[in-house]
């Protein structure tokens, strides 16, 4: 089979160059942040509000999502209910244009444009009556939901204690996280081929030998279990290096996975990672919370 064969046999195996090559830093063969990024899964419910879902692997490198920038002397403060107008004895919030002063526009220029906003939303609502309804309803919700994902998602990270990070750390940041594999395969479509060439592999016949291929590559050819096709890192990470797999049935063939090195990296110290243990335990939480909610609601679909 041919390389294209392949990816059609390893959905996600068109991805693997990409992955791989965020694992080294070009020829210093030194593995990036990226590379070890993926020490542990979720495995909690997404959260569906405001983009805060979160499954899969927390990665390195800058702030995680989320995490609150340390305001500078130069932040404008906000009092989110104080009044900067009225429009027809209708109030206008320093909250509606928060973000827009924020960003660095003069408070006096976005006031009055806002004034605007308010006649032309006073005149939708008068003239399309019915319609508006349901788009006010939408955007309360939007605004409401992203209200209470950002002010919970805060106490929560206010909550967590020093030992809840120290219980995290000691259970997800594991030694066995930090390895980079180097893998070789072959592929065969049929059964009784990829049997006889697995026995002269293991009896170390170079011609059956020279056929595999090295599963990544791109840089020097080593990366994270997780990040390669199919699920075959739950493969590799049982393996030694010099081992030969089993024969693996794929939907349009036969494989074999050989380890041909590994690299032990150094975990991180629990203080390099704080701030992302504190955020992913927030999301867990965060996601618990939601997804006990949803089980209490009643819900009924139209």
């Amino acid at each position: 089979m041919n390389d294209d064969q392949l990816k059609d046999a390893l959905p996600g195996m068109g991805h693997i160059e990409a992955e791989a090559a965020s694992t080294s830093n070009g020829a210093t063969g030194e593995p990036s942040a990226a590379s070890s990024a993926r020490w542990v899964k979720s495995g909690v419910a997404l959260a569906v509000v405001a983009g805060l879902g979160w499954g899969g692997y927390l990665m390195w490198g800058g702030k995680a999502d989320g995490q609150a920038t340390a305001a500078t002397a130069n932040t404008p403060t906000f009092n989110a209910t104080a009044v900067v107008a009225k429009v027809n004895g209708r109030t206008v919030t320093e909250g509606e244009i928060q973000g827009v002063v924020q960003a660095g526009v003069d408070k006096a220029i976005v006031v009055d444009r806002y004034i605007n906003k308010v006649l032309a939303a006073e005149m939708g609502r008068e003239r399309y009556a019915k319609e508006a309804e349901s788009v006010i309803q939408a955007a309360e919700r939007e605004v409401l939901s992203t209200l209470y994902t950002t002010r919970r998602m805060d106490e929560i990270r206010k909550s967590i204690t020093d030992e809840q990070i120290k219980d995290f750390y000691d259970k997800n940041v594991l030694d066995e996280n930090f390895k980079l594999w180097k893998v070789s395969y072959y592929l065969s479509g049929d059964n009784n081929d990829i049997q006889n060439t697995l026995k002269a592999m293991k009896d170390g016949e170079s011609k059956a030998l020279a056929q595999l291929k090295p599963l990544v590559e791109t840089g020097d050819g080593f990366a994270v279990a997780n990040v390669l096709p199919y699920n075959l890192g739950r493969v590799v990470s049982k393996m030694k290096k010099g081992e030969f797999s089993g024969v693996l049935p794929l939907r349009n063939g036969f494989l074999v996975l050989r380890i041909d090195d590994l690299r032990q990296l150094d975990k991180p110290k629990m203080d390099a990672v704080r701030n992302e243990i504190i955020e992913n335990i927030s999301l867990q939480k965060f996601n618990q919370e939601l997804e006990q909610a949803r089980k209490q609601a009643k819900v009924e679909l139209g």
